[in-house]
C-alpha cells in the first residue's frame, strides 16, 4: 500500500490543487488537515503567510477545504 495519498484542495488560493500527504495523517486523524505555506504565496497577508485546509467533519478525509490564512 502506498504510504502517501493525494488530497484534493477546495477553495482559497490552492483551489483545485492536490497535495501528497502521509496516509496515516489522513486515515488516523479524526479531523485531518494542516497549515502550510503555498508555493505561490501571492495574496497572503503579511502577518498570515500560511493557508489552513481541513476535511469537513464527517466528510471525505481526502478532500480538504480552505479555512483561511494563518500566522
Amino acid at each position: 500500500m502506498d504510504e502517501m495519498v493525494r488530497i484534493r484542495l477546495v477553495g482559497g488560493p490552492m483551489d483545485g490543487g492536490e497535495l501528497p500527504v502521509d496516509r496515516a495523517a489522513v486515515e488516523e486523524d479524526p479531523e485531518p488537515g494542516f497549515d502550510f505555506v503555498p508555493e505561490d504565496g501571492s495574496g497572503a497577508p503579511e502577518d498570515a503567510p500560511r493557508v489552513l485546509y481541513t476535511a469537513e467533519p464527517g466528510g471525505d478525509p481526502a478532500v480538504w477545504h480552505w479555512r483561511g490564512w494563518v500566522p
